[in-house]
């Protein structure tokens, strides 16, 4: 299996998983009347929308190189992490909008035992996913999957403490549901914007791994007739598309040909 048939593969799980979890969010959500666990909901909505995205990214980016792009579309991956983050934090500040009413307009919410059994079993699912999402990301490279694995490790964060503030209810008769959901809002919203800042870093172009840089010129000085490489140049065209550029000493002696 190449690497974009991975991501593919990887991402379609991760469709499925967070379409399911959305699914008895919701349901839980509303018969409890939290909007702590229907805004947890959305996010899982978002997050399942993302991997749609990097699917077709992925599509995009494979495609061969052409007269008009003679480097390829593995940029496109790059724009597809930009669309996620602000996808992310649109939710985020819907999220926050709907939070701040609920603290103003309050609902008294009733939990269940099954439903906060869903939720626990939620949390759970959603920690293993994002470590095999983020793990995957760092393995093929991908900067798409590394985003959705770290969201969906902090998801798993989030959803616990949903819990949390249910069986503060049901023991103290005190709700902090909505401004729960105030601070998931934040955290969605602050998620969404450091995955857009280090997308636009790598648009913008950054400096090359040192570690890259020495095994390239590691390579090119293996050649007995090459005695000093210098001004190396990596240009990045998508993740795993690097092109370079080097200047090289030699024998004043050999040939052009040579």
């Amino acid at each position: 299996m190449n690497r974009n048939q991975e991501i593919i593969r990887t991402s379609v799980l991760g469709i499925i998983v967070n379409s399911m979890l959305a699914g008895f969010k919701v349901v839980v959500g509303f018969l409890s009347g939290s909007i702590a666990i229907i805004l947890d909901a959305v996010n899982n909505v978002s997050d399942a929308f993302s991997s749609i995205i990097t699917i077709i990214s992925t599509k995009l980016a494979s495609k061969r190189p052409d007269h008009k792009h003679p480097y390829g579309y593995g940029r496109v991956e790059y724009l597809s992490a930009l669309v996620i983050s602000l996808i992310i934090i649109y939710a985020g500040i819907t999220s926050f909008v709907e939070a701040v009413k609920s603290i103003f307009n309050p609902s008294i919410p009733t939990y269940t035992t099954v439903g906060l059994v869903i939720i626990f079993v939620a949390v759970l699912a959603k920690f293993s996913m994002g470590m095999y999402v983020k793990k995957t990301g760092e393995r093929l490279n991908s900067g798409s999957l590394l985003a959705s694995g770290e969201d969906s490790r902090m998801d798993s964060i989030i959803s616990a403490s949903t819990i949390l503030a249910a069986l503060l209810f049901i023991w103290t008769n005190v709700d902090i549901s909505s401004y729960l959901a105030v601070i998931i809002s934040i955290m969605i919203i602050k998620a969404g914007y450091e995955i857009a800042a280090s997308t636009i870093s790598s648009i913008l172009g950054e400096r090359p791994d040192k570690e890259l840089t020495n095994q390239i010129k590691k390579l090119v000085m293996t050649f007995r007739e090459v005695h000093g490489v210098y001004d190396l140049f990596l240009n990045n065209y998508g993740p795993n598309k690097n092109v370079a550029s080097l200047h090289i000493e030699v024998d004043d002696t050999m040939t052009a040909d040579e």
